[in-house]
């Protein structure tokens, strides 16, 4: 009988061999895993997409949109914005946006009033998830006409590098955020100006003024920052009020990317004159619309570039104070008016015949608006349902649509109060507590930019890869895609669930190599639709562990004794994925024994030392 030597030198005897192969045997590998039938998909988490019948065993965007659970509702009479979970309906976070806190002497920290200080108003969510809070900044003697700042979903930025996050967090579990459950922000060097350094919750990725002071000269406060919205490219438009302009900011940073970019039409048309910037949305061809605290619809075109040349245009004639999308039309508060861009007309909107500062489009197309009594109407004005202010309510300047296509009414007071009905029959579904004079009427819960802007919808899902340090080879998938439409994948693992949220996705390349590991892999695959809401179609993915050539004692080299292995394992049946099974043909022979052989690292198939 033929004998093998070990790194010692010593004589290895087959019978050890098939011992080796036995406990090898038992153990389990990690497979490649395929998803594509509808059990498949269901064991991840659909956002925005489905699998229904007739078009079952693969993905595609729902017909009728959805938004994250999460409501962002900026408290202007206390300098921050509110993290509220509209399934819980509870305030889970709460964040400082200026210096602070509320109601204590120096850098204008104010308490009761949403018309001084810092005054965030306006908040826009992307379609990760991300939130941006505007302040709009009354006069203050500094120089911050509008200062943004980026609160992250996932992930945080260890400032202090100590690998844990620090930040704000409903400790005693009463859904409702004290002074001592949010970190402070100072002024430390007294410049008027959120440094990186003066940032102490991690959950806040940066804070920057509008215009930056680089790409072009500070503003001072006074000038009021009322406009902001997510374009096509996720990047932001931020209007100033008294300046009449607004400029486009980078969502990675906060820098001034251009501008400004003044109100006064340049299309030669008939006009109404320029505008001051209260409120924008972006629809999916990358058209900014804006309301103007007037009679005036701003018009902004080709938001998508970073260097114009942008179109301006301006209709008279309609009174507004908050701006919805949706159906193809722009929706206005105040006046309940309904602008046509096809035929650049205007009329009533039928049957809105309520009192309105804020209003919204839901996913299925219905719009919504009301300051007490609020009122949802089909898109052809069909009436659905009228509902009262609820007791312990108040009036409101912001209306919401949430996950759920529930209503958020934003409650205008002191006792900051975000009161929530049902959106298929407007019955009262209860009062929650928030901030101090919340103020948000913009996309707070990112259903514009999830649905008009850019619609998208989520498929995310966690493979136990069954041991630490797995090595993770690739991902693929098979799709189909409508003109102007993408599947987007991304990935990332760590040795824990609990591990992941703490890092950032990577974005995959179809069937390219992995350089990651961990035990838990999470797949996050993105549906993006086009402007018509025409939706890519995901018919499978699939995540396939690294396999080396044939290492199949794991010591990163393939010898002798692997190819011992391979044979002590003849006429077993394996998983798909094991790496002695080296044709792929579910059982092990002698053919696999060979194959293994002729992928040896060393010469005569010697042991690797």
């Amino acid at each position: 009988m033929k004998t093998q030597r070990n790194r010692g030198n010593q004589l290895l005897n087959p019978s050890l061999l098939l011992v080796i192969a036995c406990s090898f045997s038992s153990a389990v590998l990690a497979a490649p895993k395929i998803y594509t039938l509808d059990a498949d998909f269901a064991s991840g988490t659909l956002d925005g997409v489905n699998f229904d019948a007739p078009n079952g065993d693969q993905l595609q965007l729902n017909t009728v949109g959805t938004t994250f659970p999460v409501a962002w509702i900026a408290n202007a009479g206390e300098d921050t914005v509110s993290k509220f979970d509209t399934v819980l309906n509870v305030e889970v976070a709460r964040y400082r946006t200026w210096f602070g806190p509320a109601g204590q002497a120096g850098h204008f920290g104010h308490l009761g009033s949403a018309y001084s200080g810092a005054a965030p108003s306006r908040t826009s969510v992307d379609i990760n998830g991300n939130a941006y809070v505007l302040n709009r900044h009354f006069s203050q003697g500094t120089m911050s006409a509008g200062v943004v700042l980026k609160i992250l979903a996932e992930g945080f930025i260890d400032r202090n590098g100590n690998g844990t996050m620090e930040t704000s967090v409903d400790t005693n579990n009463d859904g409702i955020i004290d002074d001592s459950e949010m970190l402070p922000m100072a002024d430390l060097n007294g410049n008027g100006i959120i440094d990186e350094n003066e940032i102490q919750d991690e959950r806040i990725a940066w804070a920057k003024p509008v215009p930056d002071g680089n790409a072009a000269p500070l503003r001072p406060t006074g000038t009021l920052g009322r406009a902001m919205c997510i374009g096509t490219d996720g990047n932001l438009w931020v209007g100033l009020y008294n300046d009449r302009a607004y400029y486009k900011v980078s969502a990675a940073d906060g820098s001034t990317i251009f501008g400004p970019v003044s109100t006064t039409p340049t299309d030669g048309q008939p006009n109404a004159g320029s505008w001051t910037p209260y409120g924008c949305l972006i629809d999916a061809s990358g058209t900014l619309w804006s309301a103007s605290l007037g009679s005036t619809l701003g018009k902004i075109t080709n938001t998508q570039s970073n260097a114009g040349p942008y179109t301006v245009s301006s209709f008279g004639g309609m009174s507004n104070y908050g701006i919805a999308l949706g159906n193809g039309k722009v929706y206005l508060g105040s006046g309940n008016r309904q602008f046509d861009p096809t035929t650049n007309t205007h009329s009533a909107i039928p049957n809105m015949a309520v009192s309105t500062l804020g209003i919204v489009v839901d996913g299925g197309g219905n719009i919504i608006a009301g300051s007490t009594s609020i009122r949802k109407v089909a898109a052809d004005g069909t009436l659905q349902w009228q509902a009262p202010l609820q007791a312990g309510g108040s009036f409101s300047v912001g209306i919401q649509v949430d996950a759920n296509n529930d209503v958020l009414q934003i409650g205008f007071t002191s006792a900051g109060r975000v009161q929530k009905y049902s959106g298929t029959t407007g019955a009262p579904l209860g009062v929650f507590a928030v901030g101090n004079m919340p103020y948000t009427y913009s996309d707070a819960t990112g259903l514009v930019a999830r649905n008009v802007t850019s619609p998208t919808g989520t498929w995310t899902v966690v493979y136990d890869g069954g041991s630490a340090g797995m090595a993770w080879g690739s991902i693929n998938w098979n799709e189909f895609l409508p003109e102007e439409t993408s599947v987007q994948v991304a990935y990332r693992s760590a040795d824990s669930v609990a591990g992941l949220t703490a890092l950032p996705y990577q974005v995959a390349t179809k069937g390219a190599a992995l350089s990651n590991s961990g035990r838990f892999m999470q797949v996050q695959a993105r549906l993006n639709g086009n402007e018509q809401r025409g939706s890519p179609i995901l018919f499978d993915l699939t995540i396939s562990p690294l396999v080396s050539a044939c290492d199949v004692n794991g010591n990163q080299a393939t010898d002798s004794v692997d190819v011992g292995l391979v044979r002590a394992a003849i006429g077993q049946f394996v998983l798909a994925g094991d790496v002695r099974d080296q044709n792929n043909d579910g059982v092990i022979t002698v053919n696999d024994a060979r194959l293994c052989a002729l992928k040896c690292s060393l010469p005569r198939c010697a042991i690797a030392p």
